[in-house]
């Protein structure tokens, strides 16, 4: 399993790249199909200077599996509920490509 960060208009110092980088690893223990190493997960963070100061940060995931593609994206007014509030909502997308998953090999 790969991490990749990519990241428009702000820069990461170590702390927060170890931080989200650890967040992500988390997701990776939910499915063991996840942890091939066929699969990958690309983060985009990037930042906006926007009339309204709570959409500013923005994260997107895409995460390539096996037999698919999961993706997912948030605006949010701090760069760590940005990525707090995509992993949230890319955790729901993983359990249910487990339950797919799991109910393919049952049918075999």
């Amino acid at each position: 399993m790969q991490i990749n960060i990519h990241t428009e208009n702000l820069s990461l110092n170590k702390k927060q790249e170890t931080q989200i980088y650890s967040k992500f690893e988390k997701l990776i223990r939910l499915a063991d199909r996840l942890s091939d190493e066929a699969s990958e997960i690309k983060v985009n963070l990037h930042y906006e200077r926007t009339g309204q100061p709570r959409f500013r940060y923005a994260c997107e995931v895409t995460a390539f599996v096996p037999r698919g593609k999961l993706r997912a994206e948030t605006r949010q007014d701090t760069l760590e509920n940005a990525v707090d509030d995509v992993i949230d909502k890319i955790k729901g997308q993983i359990e249910h490509y487990k339950s797919k998953l799991h109910h393919l090999e049952q049918r075999k």
